[in-house]
């Protein structure tokens, strides 16, 4: 929020001056543009919170506790070479869903780099999964020392 503000109070001050001026009023006016942003973006939040206390806690509590605590519980039995591939994609996951639940499109570039994301999680996928696994190793590494 503070740095969309920020931005907002940039491209304002950038546009509102000639080509001459902007580098000097750039230089003079950043604490000021600073001071704004500082402001708006703690008015705002505090505006926000108590003008929408159970949707804030239903976004920190079950969106982003309970979502970080089932990622972490099903984490334990799955490999990192297979959690690494699934957070790969989650791009792609948010465009799909995206495009299925709220209508959006991906333009050229947006299937280009979904496409990219896909290639590489499977490149990983066929490289990583295609050899034996770290228990695997030491057991063996175990019964040859027994031998």
């Amino acid at each position: 929020s503070f740095l969309w503000t920020m931005g907002i109070s940039w491209n304002n001050l950038i546009g509102s001056q000639g080509s001459g001026e902007v580098a000097t009023t750039v230089v003079q006016s950043l604490p000021v543009t600073f001071a704004h942003a500082t402001q708006q973006t703690f008015q705002n939040a505090l505006s926000t919170i108590t003008a929408h206390p159970i949707a804030l806690i239903y976004l920190s509590g079950v969106t982003t506790a309970l979502a970080n605590l089932l990622q972490s519980k099903a984490q334990k039995d799955v490999s990192a070479e297979r959690a690494s591939v699934i957070y790969a994609m989650d791009p792609v996951y948010g465009a799909v869903f995206a495009n299925i639940l709220l209508g959006e499109t991906l333009g050229g570039v947006g299937y280009a780099g979904a496409f990219l994301i896909v290639v590489a999680a499977a490149t990983n996928a066929l490289s990583d999964f295609g050899g034996t696994s770290v228990e695997e190793e030491v057991i063996s590494m175990k019964s040859d020392r027994n031998k």
